[in-house]
């Protein structure tokens, strides 16, 4: 499955649609939610009737038959509570129903949306639910935990995972005289060179860099280096050494077979991405920086290409650096306006727990986030899962920042790399420059 990256984070309307939706009661607000929460809670207790737990999710089609799937298989394990789950992919409708009285309880979003809901005071702290019940945060990866944290604070419980590794085709790696994929930048490199092909035209037929797809050249081409965009406190950090010496060997693979001849063979790619006339599963790349879904994708398309996964490499002088990638998780929260807070606690420990997590992990093809599920079979027989779940073991996820200005942060340097990929300037000036425009962004 194609997961849509979340690296758009909330911007004013946001603020806008707290601030109208939660305005004029102030902070008497959350202590009136609390009493009529308590109210109802005990009223349905009186009647013997199940609480109803409100669930908004953000997927549609066949993705939100297997989250009304999940929910059933909650509401047949208790009675207590009963689920009503509602498909809503409206983020403005979203954000406004959780600043009234009219919020979900419980909502499943990305970790960086998530986070953002709980710098605007959307989403409840979960704490103190952990600490009443002792409940064990060490069923999930590290990484999948802090992915949800903010200040100290865990606001979500993880549901999947979502991070990023490296493909190569082993026809055009023999073709080119390797038997195994490397482990270090420069032995990429080297294979990339020898593997690419083009015709009497300098035109690019088979591509052996990995500069397709750009967000991955962007990042995970850096990360190996080192590199990063920010630091751990989420501040821009884009003059720094690792990111330099990526870029220095993007553009002398660039120099060598032709910027406008490599510009145009990436146009197409990404035209045709994830289709069948895609350029890897069509034989035409040697290495691909992926997703876990991309063999099922490439099962579907029938393509022919015989695959392999490898770690993404790290550099001769850092070996260290070897796997590192992004990460991201989609995740549960309850709202802030919740009615029926335990309930909702109630509901989001199971959704993320083994037999809920189970059911979305495998209905919708995203990798496991919850630790038990690495070694499940069904889980682990799906194509791909069990050299990505090696790799999540690795736990060398780069969280995005908890950035403010991350968009606008994120828009200078695409820019940067531009006037870069473009010849108007080189690496080091552009990204001195870029340390400048970004010097203010918080």
């Amino acid at each position: 499955m194609k997961r849509k990256l979340m690296s758009s984070m909330l911007t004013l309307t946001m603020a806008a649609a707290v601030l109208s939706g939660c305005g004029g009661s102030g902070s008497e607000k959350p202590a009136e939610t609390a009493a009529a929460a308590q109210g109802e809670s005990q009223a349905a207790e009186s009647t013997g009737e199940a609480e109803v737990i409100t669930f908004w999710y953000n997927n549609t089609g066949d993705e939100a038959k297997i989250y009304e799937e999940a929910v059933a298989a909650y509401n047949a394990s208790q009675s207590k509570y009963k689920v009503e789950g509602l498909s809503v992919t409206d983020g403005q409708k979203i954000i406004v129903a959780m600043s009234s009285d009219e919020a979900p309880d419980v909502i499943k979003h990305g970790n960086q949306t998530v986070i953002q809901y709980a710098k605007n005071g959307l989403i409840e702290p979960l704490d103190e639910y952990i600490a009443k019940e002792g409940f064990d945060t060490g069923i999930y990866s590290d990484q999948a935990v802090a992915a949800n944290e903010m200040e100290g604070e865990l606001y979500a419980l993880p549901l999947d995972a979502y991070t990023i590794q490296m493909y190569y085709n082993k026809t055009l790696l023999e073709e080119a005289g390797y038997s195994e994929p490397p482990k270090t930048m420069e032995e990429m490199y080297e294979m990339a060179v020898k593997a690419t092909k083009v015709d009497a035209n300098g035109n690019i037929e088979v591509l052996g860099y990995p500069l397709f797809p750009y967000a991955s050249a962007r990042q995970e081409l850096i990360y190996g280096f080192g590199g990063r965009w920010w630091d751990e406190n989420s501040k821009p950090t884009p003059n720094n050494q690792g990111i330099l010496d990526s870029l220095n060997m993007n553009i002398k693979f660039r120099n060598e077979f032709g910027g406008k001849e490599l510009d145009s063979f990436i146009g197409t790619a990404n035209t045709n991405r994830y289709t069948e006339q895609d350029m890897f599963f069509q034989g035409k790349q040697l290495f691909r920086l992926d997703g876990s879904w991309l063999p099922t994708m490439m099962k579907n398309f029938n393509s022919d290409v015989e695959w392999g996964i490898t770690l993404v490499p790290g550099t001769e002088a850092h070996p260290e650096n070897r796997g590192v990638s992004r990460f991201e998780t989609d995740s549960i929260a309850v709202t802030a306006m919740s009615k029926h807070k335990e309930g909702a606690w109630d509901f989001t420990k199971f959704l993320t727990g083994v037999e809920g997590a189970r059911i979305i992990d495998l209905g919708t093809g995203n990798l496991p986030a919850i630790k038990a599920l690495y070694d499940d079979p069904e889980i682990l027989a799906v194509p791909g899962f069990a050299e990505f779940i090696d790799a999540l073991k690795e736990e060398k996820g780069v969280q995005y920042p908890q950035m403010a200005d991350y968009d606008e942060y994120m828009n200078l340097v695409n820019a940067a790399l531009d006037t870069v990929y473009a010849g108007k300037q080189t690496p080091e000036e552009a990204l001195n420059d870029l340390a400048d425009q970004s010097a203010g962004l918080e």
